[in-house]
Order: structure tokens, then C-alpha cells, then sequence
């Protein structure tokens, strides 16, 4: 009788090992291959300007995604949520770090700008 007082924790996580349900896995899985097509049916297209930014904004939403619900973030403690976004703060530095060192370069230092028609000195 003293066990039945005192369950064991795996015995009080049980009931809620199986609560997400299989519709909150469909749903992401859905939206995550709607926009696989979207990212597909854009990235056929000549947007201009948009196509980068775009196609990043794409993959950090279905990543995001991904982390959240079948990585179970969305149900981790306090310092993992506080890494996962300490890491797309990060990421996000980075790219606009690279950015804008591209946007600040002299054209003809850009990787698309003209070659130099000078050889090296022999």
C-alpha cells in the first residue's frame, strides 16, 4: 500500500507521455509542406531583390517549426527556450553582419562586379 501512496515519476508522467495527439502533428506537417511548395514555386521565379529574403524567411519559419513542435521545444524548460532564441539572434547577426559589409563595398569589389582586366606582374 505504501507504493499505491506514492507513485513512482514515470507513473505520474504516463498520463501525459501521449496528450499532443496526432491533428497537432498533422497541422505542422501540413503548413511545413505548404510551404515546401511555396519555396519551390518562388524559387522558380525571378523575384528581383525578394528571392533572398524571402527564401530565408521560408526556411527560418519551417525550421522554427520543426524545433518547436517535433523537437518539442514548445514544452522544454526555461534554458533551452533561452538558447533556442539565443541562437536565432545569433543567426539573424550573422546574416546582416555579412550584409552589411556587402552593402557598404565599393561595386567593383563585390563578388558580381567586373573582372579586372590587370595580370599579376611577372
Amino acid at each position: 500500500m505504501a507504493q499505491d501512496a506514492h507513485p513512482s515519476p514515470a507513473a505520474k508522467d504516463a498520463p501525459h507521455a501521449g496528450g499532443h495527439g496526432i491533428g497537432r502533428y498533422i497541422a505542422v506537417w501540413a503548413i511545413l509542406l505548404v510551404l515546401t511548395i511555396t519555396t519551390v514555386a518562388t524559387g522558380r521565379q525571378d523575384l528581383g531583390w525578394v528571392n533572398l529574403p524571402l527564401a530565408l524567411t521560408i526556411a527560418c519559419i519551417k525550421a522554427t517549426l520543426v524545433v518547436l513542435f517535433f523537437m518539442h521545444m514548445s514544452e522544454s524548460a526555461g534554458a533551452n527556450r533561452l538558447v533556442f532564441v539565443v541562437s536565432l539572434v545569433f543567426v539573424l547577426v550573422m546574416i546582416f553582419g555579412v550584409f552589411g559589409d556587402l552593402w557598404t563595398r565599393a561595386p567593383m569589389t563585390l563578388p558580381s562586379g567586373s573582372p579586372s582586366t590587370l595580370g599579376p606582374e611577372l
